[in-house]
């Protein structure tokens, strides 16, 4: 699944601010239905977040620019119709080294096995993988996983030193499906593949958002593309965002997981 958050739709690609929903207050019911006056003021369960990842894919420069992305489909029920990064929730095999990665070393070891997820989440959902020619892996081919066949049958290795931590965003506390999202960005110039339409993304490809905005675009999703524009750039800040809610209010405070000597 794409990973988008909940928040304002923003109607531009290079906003770097971030827009939060407004919002309205609710009618109670009377106090004789005790029934649904007990729902309006019961206090709401807290899902806990998932860890998922995503991963950022562009290539070229100006108005050449370019998003690897995907539109989540009208019928789902969180974030229909929203356009989103590849990626989603982070599995227990996502823990284990594959036979086809290298310089893992590159990422504290926290994110590690994120970043593995990121890249398997984006060759389920568009198609590609996300690379750089290496040797094969030893061993039987029937002892690889999916993920590390499909790298091996194109002849090369999942380079973690590809990828870019860009930042961490966590789903607001309302809401019914939360995620604790890492954010890494790659260039398209290490992507092997085209990119196609899957049962989770529609309408995947390369889009020009340097000279067309792509609507609707949620508001972390906006800021984590500013940030990975900026970051590719040089003029990015060194120290990784949190973008998260406290009591209530969007903060972005500093990522302290992405330092590698911690």
């Amino acid at each position: 699944m794409g990973i988008a958050f909940p928040g304002a739709v923003v109607r531009g690609v290079m906003t770097r601010g971030i827009v939060i929903a407004g919002s309205g207050a609710r009618k109670q019911s009377p106090p004789e239905m005790n029934d649904v006056t007990e729902a309006v003021h019961a206090k709401p369960t807290i899902v806990r977040p998932r860890d998922a990842a995503s991963l950022i894919l562009l290539r070229g420069e100006g108005r050449d620019l370019e998003l690897l992305a995907g539109r989540r489909p009208g019928h789902v029920k969180f974030m229909p119709g929203v356009w989103v990064f590849p990626g989603g929730a982070v599995d227990r095999d996502d823990n284990k080294a594959w036979r086809i990665e290298t310089d893992a070393e590159h990422l504290p070891p926290r994110l590690v096995r994120c970043a593995r997820a990121a890249l398997r989440e984006t060759w389920e959902e568009v198609g590609v993988l996300v690379g750089r020619r290496g040797a094969p892996p030893h061993g039987p081919a029937s002892a690889l996983t999916a993920i590390e066949a499909a790298y091996a049958e194109r002849g090369i290795s999942a380079a973690f030193d590809a990828l870019t931590y860009v930042g961490r965003a966590i789903t607001p506390t309302p809401v019914f499906r939360r995620f604790n999202t890492r954010f890494f960005l790659a260039n398209g110039s290490d992507v092997v593949g085209e990119p196609a339409s899957s049962d989770e993304l529609e309408d995947v490809g390369w889009h020009p958002i340097g000279s067309r905005s792509l609507v609707p675009f949620r508001d972390v999703t906006q800021f984590m593309l500013a940030r990975a524009l900026a970051l590719r750039d040089g003029s990015a800040s060194p120290e990784a965002p949190l973008l998260c809610t406290v009591r209530a209010k969007r903060r972005i405070l500093v990522c302290r997981e992405a330092a590698l000597d911690l």
